[in-house]
């Protein structure tokens, strides 16, 4: 598990499911741009950060035409979150007079008779994405805020949480989860890290970003890279070159030439040729740009 402060830029969800570089503006720094399928874990300490931190995240969702569904947990209530959008999204009021944001409370999106069911919450999740289509939005874009299981409850929604994640792959929605810092301890903390891709947290007044790495447990080279080189990696067969690779990923053009070495070596791959086929085998590259690849071939 590894920390950091820095920006985050169309980070790579690891595993072999496809990737895609359509990214998605946050509105927050740290997060900078995400790409469809992202699930990401907030702990906050105050509701004033919860509030700091999804606003800017809503608003930035609905300007890019995203459905957008905000659950909320007590002591948060929908008015306080109403007048918070209101307040800090233009034209806030509109947007959820014409039911471009949804507010819910956890008890009443999570619970049925005071238990979780992962397959209803998962149906629920695919009922409102399929909504979004049909009503022409971008995709969806949630916030759950979890501070209501129990600790007997840890277990089944822990459970729930993976599913989700790996329910997101080439799906149109970007899931941010929020948690109350005071409530967790170490063994929460390292669950969470474990069911996201990543978590932020804001400490002191400043950012950082905890991403959960486990050892390779295969001869799978693919686990040998890092993120960086994934990323680079998926832009690479796309046909970008290092200075394109640079001024998209924020890095100097050497640093990109240097991860696009280090994983060619760790690949074992000798050329831009043999990379495209890897990309190709390995399913990270969209079924329109394979086509596309084979048409200009």
């Amino acid at each position: 598990m590894t920390a950091r402060s820095t920006p985050i830029r169309g980070l790579d969800r690891g595993g072999g499911g496809a990737t895609t570089t359509d990214l998605r503006r946050t509105g927050l720094a740290i997060l900078g741009e995400m790409p469809w399928g992202s699930h990401c874990y907030h702990f906050y300490q105050t509701p004033r950060d919860l509030l700091e931190t999804l606003v800017p995240c809503f608003r930035l969702g609905l300007e890019g035409r995203e459905y957008c569904v905000w659950v909320i947990h007590k002591p948060l209530t929908v008015a306080q979150a109403r007048r918070a959008l209101e307040r800090g999204v233009p034209d806030g009021d509109r947007y959820l007079a014409d039911g471009s944001l949804e507010i819910v409370s956890s008890g009443e999106w999570y619970l049925k008779d005071g238990a979780l069911s992962s397959k209803r919450v998962m149906r629920k999740w695919t009922g409102k994405l399929e909504e979004a289509s049909a009503r022409g939005y971008e995709g969806l874009r949630v916030n759950g805020d979890t501070g209501w299981p129990r600790r007997k409850d840890w277990r089944r929604f822990g459970d729930y949480e993976k599913t989700l994640n790996e329910s997101l792959v080439q799906k149109r929605m970007i899931v941010l989860c929020s948690y109350p810092l005071a409530a967790c301890g170490a063994a929460e903390v390292l669950d969470v890290a474990r069911s996201h891709h990543f978590a932020i947290a804001k400490r002191v007044g400043s950012w950082e970003v905890v991403e959960w790495r486990s050892p390779p447990t295969s001869l799978d080279l693919y686990d040998t890279l890092t993120t960086r080189e994934r990323q680079v990696l998926l832009l690479a067969a796309e046909g970008h070159t290092n200075s394109e690779i640079a001024r998209r990923l924020s890095i100097g053009v050497r640093t990109a030439e240097s991860h696009r070495a280090s994983l060619l070596r760790k690949l074992g791959l000798r050329n831009q040729t043999e990379l495209v086929q890897y990309a190709f085998r390995r399913g990270l590259l969209p079924l329109e740009h394979r086509r596309r690849q084979a048409t200009d071939h």
